[in-house]
């Protein structure tokens, strides 16, 4: 059985598996925090948790196994799932996961000041007190349609420099009963402090072109000039340091890596789009890919998708961006069964189903995919490329992943 976050199913249940898409409370109803036990916050994750215990608890009755439930989520639903695997609270409640293109350490997926947010969000909308229980009696008294209606109004003006914001996300809580996430994500990866499941994971090849195309915040002139002017406040405060003195350094390798000693123009897109998407996406996905191949006891599944074809957002751009994997695995219909975008639909579907079957993509007799996909291991990282062609490979962008392992915590 596999938990989905939202898509077009009917191809899931046509494998036999049975499907559960839920429903949270997002945005400041989710994840407010006055950093107290009157709001700790991360409300929608517990929602979650409390949607897989009811799963557990009932699905025999829909033809279910609740003990072969696959948590499944891609961008803000695939840091979900890592979360769900970081968090004790979800421990037991599912026994294979599935993050594309999303992790707990994605810097969008996590904030640092929930609680800075939830008070500048109050005194927009009308707030004038100073203490969480005039806070949380203030905010019973707000119109629901008024309380949802803005998100700006949250952030301060640094974080409104930034390539890619989430304003409410999971974070922190105090320690309290019923807690979700009491450490950053990165001290529990790199402590080891986790569920250890079968966990198939992976990117696109230009996580974040959409910023360098048309209408994107860094596609024209002065949309570069103001990054090549701005670089460390798009940069720095995404980095996982408590200095800002070695965020700001950091953030100066990075430029010089990307851009060398260049001005940042229009005409090095290409490595805008790839610096930004390492930042953003790649490199926390990466980072817990290598951890949990030395750590868990559960194989690592890695992928990168770089299919070129239809159902890109780009289609005359010879690489993939965010979600694009998806839409060929969800969206993919077609009557001519041999073109090369149903065929790469049909078998990103088969070895996903072999996974949440088997905890195994690899494939099984009768099947279309044809080649071979290993878990990853420190000594031999293997990953799958979904390209024109399916191909096993090893250390996926090497070069620019080697880097930020050596300059990040």
């Amino acid at each position: 059985m596999s938990l989905a976050q939202s898509c077009h199913l009917i191809h899931y249940i046509d494998h036999g598996i049975v499907v559960e898409s839920i429903q949270y409370r997002l945005g400041a109803l989710g994840f407010m925090s006055t950093g107290d036990s009157l709001l700790p916050g991360n409300l929608g994750m517990k929602d979650q948790v409390l949607a897989l215990k009811w799963i557990k608890q009932n699905f025999r009755a829909f033809g279910g196994n609740p003990d072969e439930v696959t948590i499944s989520g891609q961008s803000s639903g695939g840091s979900a799932v890592h979360y769900h695997v970081l968090s004790p609270l979800s421990k037991g409640l599912f026994k294979r996961a599935i993050a594309q293109s999303g992790s707990a350490l994605s810097p969008w997926a996590f904030t640092t000041n929930a609680t800075d947010r939830t008070f500048r969000y109050a005194s927009y909308l009308g707030f004038i007190g100073e203490t969480t229980s005039e806070l949380m009696e203030f905010l019973m008294t707000v119109d629901a349609k008024e309380f949802v209606k803005a998100r700006g109004p949250a952030l301060d003006p640094k974080d409104c420099k930034n390539a890619l914001i989430c304003v409410w996300a999971p974070h922190v809580e105090p320690e309290n009963e019923g807690a979700f996430l009491t450490e950053h994500p990165a001290k529990l990866i790199s402590e080891n402090r986790y569920t250890h499941v079968p966990h198939l994971t992976g990117v696109t090849s230009y996580e974040l072109l959409v910023r360098t195309q048309a209408d994107g915040l860094f596609a024209t002139e002065d949309g570069a000039k103001n990054l090549n002017d701005n670089f460390d406040l798009y940069v720095a405060d995404e980095l996982r340091f408590s200095s800002e003195e070695q965020q700001l350094k950091v953030a100066e390798e990075v430029r010089q890596f990307y851009y060398g000693d260049n001005e940042i123009t229009p005409a090095m897109n290409d490595s805008t789009a790839t610096m930004i998407s390492d930042l953003l996406i790649v490199e926390g996905i990466d980072t817990t890919v290598r951890n949990m191949s030395r750590d868990s006891s559960e194989p690592v599944y890695y992928y990168q998708f770089s299919f070129n074809g239809p159902l890109n957002t780009f289609p005359d751009f010879p690489g993939t961006s965010h979600g694009d994997d998806r839409r060929y695995m969800w969206y993919y219909e077609s009557p001519e069964t041999c073109s090369p975008g149903y065929l790469t639909a049909v078998q990103l579907l088969q070895m996903w189903t072999n996974f949440i079957k088997y905890s195994d993509p690899s494939p099984y007799s009768g099947g279309k995919v044809t080649v071979d996909w290993n878990a990853y291991k420190p000594d031999n990282p293997n990953y799958l490329e979904v390209g024109c062609t399916i191909q096993p490979g090893t250390s996926p962008n090497k070069d620019r992943m080697d880097f930020w392992h050596s300059v990040m915590p």
